[in-house]
């Protein structure tokens, strides 16, 4: 199994058993993206609030890779958040959408 890893933890880590490698640009961006993924299912975990911000910072993390991978700044990211927010609003009314079932 293959797990994108921080930058420090070869030197973290002394086992015989971990080796590690460094990927290619393109299989770095696949990873980055299952990275996202993983830490979003554990920022979902969280059971307490410093477990929690412990798991938003890694959420995070992973998003500041992608954007310095894809060449994107955090004010443009932040300027379309801001703009969707113009557009469509926060989630502060805590609004869910009911679809009716779909029929098969």
């Amino acid at each position: 199994m293959k797990k994108l890893v921080r930058d420090k933890i070869p030197d973290i880590i002394s086992s015989d058993d971990a080796q590690f490698e460094v990927l290619s640009n393109e299989d770095y961006r696949m990873s980055l993206r299952d990275k996202i993924t993983e830490e979003a299912t554990e920022v979902k975990a969280a059971s307490t609030r410093a477990n929690l911000v412990d798991e938003l910072g890694d959420l995070e993390e992973v998003i500041h890779a992608i954007l310095e991978d894809a060449s994107i700044t955090y004010e443009e990211m932040d300027s379309l958040r801001q703009a969707k927010i113009n557009q469509k609003g926060k989630f502060t009314q805590k609004f869910v959408m009911i679809k009716p079932d779909e029929e098969s």
